[in-house]
């Protein structure tokens, strides 16, 4: 399987819409893949959008946060075309989450509901430091 093929991430991204909605239009995520350079950065609006890149390529920040996919994971999230295996792998901390911006930009994007998803909140003070 082609991991850096947009139209995959796309029809990932876009059949999961439901659970991107909470998160206001401009939101960006990045999922960081193992022994790569590339970025994939998914964008969200009306659609999520995908853009597939050399890391050197995006200016910084290149999303507010970041997944970081473990070995064999990739392949499981994107044979699975329901968002539980990707929120069950990050449960897990088999994907980790990251994040590049402060707490005020993620709360401007209203990442508050997504990360929930994932058992964390903005604010908690937990060292993960996606919040």
């Amino acid at each position: 399987m082609d991991y850096f093929n947009n139209e995959i991430w796309k029809k990932w991204a876009n059949k999961n819409y439901d659970e991107f909605k909470s998160l206001k239009d401009g939101a960006r995520m990045a999922m960081l893949l193992p022994n790569t350079d590339n970025l994939i950065v998914l964008t969200k609006g009306e659609e999520i959008t995908v853009k597939i890149d050399d890391r050197n390529n995006f200016d910084f920040p290149f999303a507010q946060i970041a997944f970081k996919f473990g070995e064999n994971t990739v392949e499981d999230v994107l044979r699975d075309s329901t968002f539980s295996t990707f929120k069950n792998l990050t449960l897990d901390d088999e994907i980790g989450i990251l994040s590049f911006v402060d707490e005020a930009t993620l709360n401007r994007f209203d990442y508050r509901y997504f990360l929930k998803k994932f058992g964390f909140e903005i604010g908690s003070g937990c060292s993960c430091g996606c919040c």
